[in-house]
């Protein structure tokens, strides 16, 4: 029996598995929706000859839709999936389009009970175009799922070099290669030019097998909508979503974590009206700390999550059923 570890990769859509119209195109391809069949998805993801020798790598489609059209019931087939490969094989890598890479990666960072690498990676430019990164990016993701010291920290992210936690990770330009970061404390790791994997910090936040919603699929969650806050901003901002049946809200406060009067006076009255309110903000980096007048107001300080994570896990927070109090814990753990 091969004592080589095993990788799946479950391919999806986005620019990672798009082709252009010829080897120039980094741009028009977003907007003609090719996508590359498998056989040409193995054609153009090259590995190195030698990679046999030391990783039993196997591709298996799971989707071909883009990263635009993933939602909650994408995610618990993704999530499902995973944990069915889990008990046989050394990692699994998701190829993603780079649009909600990051979403995908902390729903399964907090809802994934296994302690075997999942790797998400994505792509700037597309397979077919001058210097893409999607093969190497590829390659390097799954020499990371393929690594015992990649085991344990929950689901990361392989881009650019770097490996990122799903908690920490960000999009951070359009275009550029280097777009995904780690949102304040930096990457766990990185994969050098020789393949090999260097984990440098450990995750102490909850996640995956210790997470409070390892148990919970993805699902029918309470509706939570992320509020963009600018200067002039009125109620009605608040108002709609509240209106509309939102049982939770996620603020893209005015740094640090400030709004314009009628803004705070709406969110006063959704907390009231019951609605779980957290407070986060537009910058793309530093803590969003639990001040003693959001205790007295009832608002929920985002931490270090981006809206659009805080917004994850505030559903999963709604959906078991958990109070301000349990909330806020939430925000401090995970």
């Amino acid at each position: 029996m091969s004592t080589k570890p095993r990788v799946v990769v479950l391919l999806t859509g986005g620019t990672i598995g798009s082709a252009g119209r010829d080897e120039f195109d980094r741009l028009d391809y977003v907007d003609a929706g090719r996508m590359l069949d498998d056989e040409q998805a193995r054609a153009l993801y090259r590995f190195p000859d030698d990679l046999a020798d030391e990783v039993d790598v196997g591709f298996e489609r799971f989707s071909g839709v883009p990263s635009t059209a993933f939602d909650e019931v994408a995610w618990a087939r993704l999530r499902a999936r995973v944990l069915a490969l889990a008990p046989e094989v050394s990692g699994v890598v998701v190829t993603h389009g780079t649009a909600t890479l990051e979403e995908t990666a902390y729903v399964l960072h907090l809802t994934t009970p296994s302690p075997v690498p999942v790797v998400l990676v994505g792509a700037q430019r597309p397979p077919t175009a001058l210097g893409s990164d999607a093969q190497v990016g590829l390659l390097n993701a799954v020499r990371v799922a393929a690594s015992p010291a990649a085991r344990g920290h929950g689901v990361l992210v392989a881009m650019d070099d770097r490996v990122l936690s799903a908690r920490d990770v960000l999009k951070t330009s359009n275009s550029g290669l280097d777009a995904f970061r780690a949102r304040d404390h930096g990457p766990l790791g990185d994969v050098d030019p020789y393949g090999r994997v260097w984990m440098h910090r450990r995750l102490l936040r909850r996640h995956t097998v210790d997470s409070a919603f390892a148990g919970t699929a993805p699902g029918a969650w309470p509706r939570v909508e992320i509020v963009p806050v600018w200067a002039g901003a009125d109620a009605r901002v608040v108002e709609r979503p509240v209106a509309d049946g939102a049982r939770g809200l996620v603020v893209a406060s005015l740094p640090p974590g400030m709004n314009p009067p009628a803004v705070e006076a709406a969110l006063q009255r959704a907390v009231e009206a019951g609605v779980a309110v957290v407070v986060g903000s537009r910058a793309l980096t530093g803590r969003l700390t639990q001040r003693r007048g959001m205790d007295e107001r009832g608002l929920i300080g985002s931490d270090t999550l981006s809206p659009q994570q805080a917004r994850i896990l505030l559903a999963l927070c709604l959906a078991a059923g958990m109070d301000r109090a349990g909330i806020v814990e939430a925000f401090a753990t995970h």
